[in-house]
């Protein structure tokens, strides 16, 4: 839709748009005439949200965005609950009871008769207690707890006052911008129970929070009193646990003793080491020097006999080493020490025989050979010893080694434990020291105070009679402008060229407007003229000069269309262009007059399909007009002569533009141009002024300068 259309069709329903939104703020301008006044009184409450300490985190404020809306959540919640509001509609019903005359203080006096309604002379005695207002208060939640049944329970549901749904109507809770304020307004009819309304309101919600918060506490406290002896009692069973397991074991201090284990166990490694060394160098000196011996039996024999003796020294060694060792006395070592100091004389004896006649070694003297040889003989023997021993007191701290590893892992997990209990056992019982703290807290201070208390509305609200009243005018005029527009993109009929085109899919020679419909200062006349001028020309454009006639078939889908209409403003025409026509058509009793020009009537029954069309191919041929017009009934009704068709030059459809184009429609038309050979056209009839603009141009008539600009402006 472009801004021209729009505008043509607001101001073609230009009176719905105006007509409808003043008859609408008219009838609301009625019924808002005799509102009542209504007054608003407000409170603000400050919620001190960082009181949510928690009970287990030393009092550290858990605040965030979400923490804080749902905080803020939660407290709208409980002040918009049923409890609380019930509480506060007793209070204001037991406030009214205790009155004895009205007083627009508390009560005016239509309200103060509404009372008498629900309850008798006898029940509201019964409920009263004179001049006390608490006590009254309690003796209407003990009746109503009593008789749920009772008349103060339809004054809790229906009266205008008391209703606990009418209440919540008329309140409305709102967190001053990102503070911790909260703004609790009501409104009522009367001023004294607006007030009142919202005092007590306010009261109930305070004592139930306070209660609420005192209640977590209590069963705070008993929580972390049931836990703490739970804790407590899984710390000992632990640390017992870690002290019988290191008893056991002997653990004085595992890491320390480890530590000398790992390094008792490298410095043995380290001897072994260096011991090896010796040994192998002090064996490969005693095979040099054995060399000497090998080709001598004596020296074999000596050798032997040296051996035995060097086993026996050896034997003894051991048993030196062993006592030693195990420290016994020292009586049995010397007695050991002198035996091997006589097989070692000995020793000597059998070298100096062995030695006496040999050569000596590498330029040696004997003596000194064999001193030499006996020497790292011993010398061999003594670090095989001591290697021997060595392997012993490796076996030993490896196996202290593997008995002393796994217990780490044990006293690891035992100690672990007890590290987790005592943290949760000093945890628990610091919870308990904060819920105590916070119990004594709640007991000296409330966490909600009145910032600013309910205040008495001595002036009525201003009244919405006139946002009423623009609003409806507003909205009902946007309303139906809405509905136009929609109306527009739902309208199925086919309106303008452009869009009989794009449903037939083909070429509109010309359109008609709606005589019967047009706006004031049109100039018909000049309109007409220019209209049938384009028509004209249009199917000029199909006649050929150097043939006679031009043969002209009109018809339509649908009877009504405006065929014989069209036709009947088209041939004046072309007979002032000086051309000679004749007309063939159905006889139509609703001419209004005769056609200027030789006239043949027709039975569409009978003359449109003649054998073979041979008196339709006589005619055409012999006839000496320059324009024949044929008119054709109705496709809906009658059958179509295809061939009669096709002898024709130009094919065209009159097209009413106000009617709906149906599917039906659409396929009788694509039927016709698959058999239809010729030219084929569409004339639009009864078209809407703006509509016709797009065929022929802006419309002959006289416009104001302003009306001219604003044309400019949305063409």
């Amino acid at each position: 839709m472009t801004i021209k259309q729009l505008f043509l069709l607001l101001l073609r329903n230009k009176y719905w748009i105006v007509l409808l939104p003043i008859s609408v703020a008219f009838l609301i301008f009625t019924l808002t005439k005799t509102l009542p006044q209504r007054f608003q009184s407000s409170t603000i409450i400050f919620t001190n949200p960082t009181s949510n300490k928690g009970v287990n985190d030393g009092g550290a404020v858990r605040m965030d965005f979400y923490t804080s809306n749902n905080l803020f959540d939660n407290l709208t919640l409980l002040l918009k609950s049923r409890e609380t509001v019930q509480a506060a509609s007793l209070k204001l019903l037991a406030l009214h009871l205790i009155q004895k005359e009205p007083s627009d203080a508390v009560f005016s006096a239509k309200n103060f008769d509404s009372i008498n309604l629900h309850l008798t002379e006898a029940l509201r005695k019964e409920l009263v207690v004179p001049d006390d207002l608490e006590k009254t208060y309690t003796s209407i939640v003990d009746h109503l707890r009593q008789y749920p049944e009772s008349p103060i329970e339809y004054m809790l549901r229906e009266h205008p006052h008391y209703s606990i749904q009418e209440i919540l109507n008329n309140m409305s809770v709102a967190r001053k911008a990102s503070s911790d304020m909260m703004e609790v307004s009501f409104q009522a009819d009367d001023a004294a129970v607006c007030f009142y309304t919202l005092k007590f309101i306010s009261e109930a919600f305070i004592a139930r929070y306070a209660r609420m918060k005192e209640l977590e506490n209590v069963n705070s406290i008993r929580y972390f009193e049931d836990q703490l002896v739970i804790a407590q009692s899984k710390l000992r069973v632990a640390e017992s646990d870690l002290k019988d397991f290191m008893t056991e074991n002997r653990i004085l201090n595992y890491y320390e003793q480890g530590k000398y284990l790992d390094i008792a166990k490298l410095e043995h490694e380290q001897d072994e080491e260096r011991a090896t060394r010796l040994m192998t160098g002090t064996k490969a000196n005693l095979d040099k020097l054995e060399a000497l011996f090998a080709n001598f039996e004596i020296r074999q024999t000596v050798i032997q006999k040296i051996s035995k003796l060097q086993d026996e020294i050896v034997a003894r060694n051991k048993q030196l080493t062993a006592l030693k060792i195990n420290r016994n006395n020292g009586q049995s070592t010397e007695v050991i020490e002198k035996e091997i100091d006589a097989f070692q004389k000995e020793i000597e004896e059998e070298s100096q025989k062995l030695f006496n006649g040999s050569m000596s070694y590498e330029g040696l003297q004997r003596q000194e050979t064999l001193d030499e040889w006996l020497k790292l003989k011993i010398q061999y023997e003594e670090q095989v010893q001591a290697i021997a021993v060595m392997q012993k007191r490796k076996e030993y701290l490896q196996e202290k080694t593997d008995e002393f590893a796994p217990l780490g892992a044990e006293l690891k997990r035992l100690e672990r434990e007890v590290t987790v209990n005592e943290s949760q056992y000093l945890s628990i019982l610091h919870g308990l020291n904060m819920a105590y703290l916070q119990k004594y807290d709640l007991e000296m201070t409330s966490s909600q105070k009145l910032v600013d208390e309910p205040f008495f509305p001595k002036k009525p609200l201003p009244s919405k009679k006139l946002v009423l009243v623009v609003g409806g005018l507003f909205g009902s005029g946007f309303f139906v402008i809405a509905m136009i527009i929609i109306s527009f993109f739902l309208d199925s009929t086919i309106q303008s060229a452009s869009k009989a085109k794009k449903l037939t899919d083909l070429p509109v020679a010309g359109g008609w407007i709606n005589e019967s419909n047009t706006s004031k200062g049109l100039q018909l006349d000049a309109l007409r003229t220019r209209l049938i001028t384009q028509i004209s020309n249009y199917l000029n454009r199909y006649s050929k000069a150097d043939q006679k006639p031009t043969i002209l078939v009109v018809y339509s889908l649908m009877a009504g269309e405006g065929k014989t209409f069209l036709i009947s403003k088209l041939i004046p025409e072309l007979i002032a262009e000086r051309k000679s026509v004749i007309y063939f058509g159905p006889r139509d009793p609703n001419r209004a007059q005769e056609l200027p020009c030789e006239t043949h009537f027709i039975d569409p029954k009978n003359d449109l399909f003649e054998k073979d069309n041979q008196v339709w191919t006589k005619r055409f041929a012999e006839s000496q007009h320059d324009r024949i017009i044929l008119e054709l009934p109705a496709f809906q009704d009658h059958h179509i002569n295809y061939t009669l068709i096709n002898q024709a030059d130009v094919l065209v459809m009159v097209l009413d533009s106000e009617r709906t184009w149906s599917e039906a429609n659409r396929t009788a038309l694509d039927s016709l141009k698959q058999a239809v050979q010729i030219p084929h056209l569409i004339l639009l009839n009864r078209m809407k002024e703006e509509e016709l603009e797009e065929i022929s141009g802006e419309m002959p008539k006289k416009r104001s300068f302003f009306r001219k600009q604003i044309k400019k402006l949305v063409s």
